[in-house]
């Protein structure tokens, strides 16, 4: 991976919908064949950005440098991209062979060529023998291979990915989440997928992008985002986190409901904000002897409730009745040995590596205004032309 100049550089981007500001300063760099996931709730920005690297939408600031050519005004035909909608957008009256091959038919590559160029795309998807069928003869699976396929055909810069797998379900969407990955990196492929599912960025990314409300919220790779969680916003919607509403007392100690606690991290100046902490990384405690409060956060909890969630067990436990129940996750295996029963009081211990505090002035609500969801937009006929472009 070319880490010098930046195959795509996104500088200040801004895109308004009326009143609704969907882009909000937004720059970015991406590396050639890097694999970078747009990850945010519905209306965060994330497939505004992707339309706008596209060209199907117009920002009305900023700029977008692809490959070293200022890209920003040119129309969605001029520039080198691949295309993937979640919808397919193929033509229904066109056969998996013609539909493949449309964007080569544009270009002018003679018939011989265009054949064995869908023929090679069929056999990379591992579908050989549909090239004479119609998009309606095929699974929802299927057709989002021949979309894919399409995409590449032109052989683009650029693979643009706009939630490709959410109209599918569960066991294809694995299935396919796999093939993206390894035809992307046998490729090699700058890709970019928008996805509001953390499991998809967290198996597929080289790098995450977290928006919320038009604003990049964090960047960086699935560790880095899951790990370290840089805001309350990214910690609450990347993976399961405990976050319980704190009062600052001094530099090592807070209240969390009525209990005055020690932490081992050394509290920002603040009033209030959050402690954060992922319910894999508590460790259930006998009694409270023998821990080193410079090391771990130490609190004592009753067990409320049990789950069974396959490979592991799921704890609910009553830190204070002012609190959000805390999650601890335990392996099967020690949960039996555990021998804890509903209503049980236990101690909870949680490594300070693992701790988390965001103090409340840098919490989501400073930066962020909220705003309503913007419509999406039709595609139209010249966006299935792109697509194949």
């Amino acid at each position: 991976m070319n880490t010098s100049t930046p195959y795509l550089q996104i500088e200040h981007l801004r895109k308004s919908f009326g009143s609704f500001t969907a882009l909000d300063d937004i720059s970015l760099d991406i590396q050639e064949g890097e694999f970078v996931c747009f990850l945010g709730p519905s209306g965060c920005g994330k497939t505004t950005l992707l339309r706008a690297i596209a060209g199907l939408e117009q920002q009305e600031e900023g700029a977008i440098v692809q490959a070293g050519q200022d890209v920003s005004v040119l129309p969605p035909q001029q520039r080198d991209f691949g295309i993937v909608f979640q919808s397919y957008a193929l033509f229904p009256n066109l056969t998996v062979n013609d539909n493949i091959a449309y964007g080569l038919a544009n270009m002018k590559i003679p018939r011989r060529e265009r054949q064995q160029r869908v023929q090679g795309l069929l056999d990379q998807i591992h579908l050989p023998d549909i090239g004479d069928k119609f998009p309606g003869q095929l699974s929802g699976g299927q057709q989002q291979r021949v979309a894919l396929a399409r995409a590449l055909a032109t052989e683009p810069g650029l693979l643009l990915l706009d939630e490709p797998l959410s109209a599918l379900d569960a066991r294809v969407r694995l299935h396919l989440r796999n093939e993206i990955c390894a035809l992307q990196r046998k490729l090699g492929i700058t890709t970019i997928m928008v996805t509001h599912d953390q499991d998809e960025a967290l198996t597929m990314a080289d790098r995450i992008v977290v928006m919320d409300h038009g604003r990049i919220a964090q960047i960086g790779t699935p560790e880095e985002i899951y790990q370290q969680p840089a805001t309350e916003f990214v910690a609450r919607f990347v993976g399961s986190m405990n976050l319980l509403p704190a009062r600052v007392l001094d530099h090592r100690n807070l209240m969390l409901g009525r209990k005055e606690v020690q932490t081992p991290l050394i509290l920002p100046v603040c009033a209030e904000g959050t402690l954060g902490f992922r319910p894999e990384c508590v460790q259930l405690q006998d009694g409270p002897w023998g821990l080193d409060r410079d090391e771990h956060l130490v609190l004592q909890a009753q067990l409320d409730q049990v789950y069974f969630m396959g490979a592991f067990a799921r704890l609910e436990m009553t830190l204070d009745a002012e609190l959000p129940l805390v999650q601890v996750d335990l392996p099967v295996e020690q949960m039996q040995n555990l021998e804890a029963g509903v209503g049980q009081s236990l101690w909870l211990s949680i490594p300070k590596a693992a701790l988390k505090f965001y103090p409340q002035a840098q919490q989501g609500g400073e930066r962020y205004q909220p705003h309503a969801q913007p419509a999406e937009m039709s595609m139209g006929v010249a966006a299935m032309q792109v697509a194949g472009a």
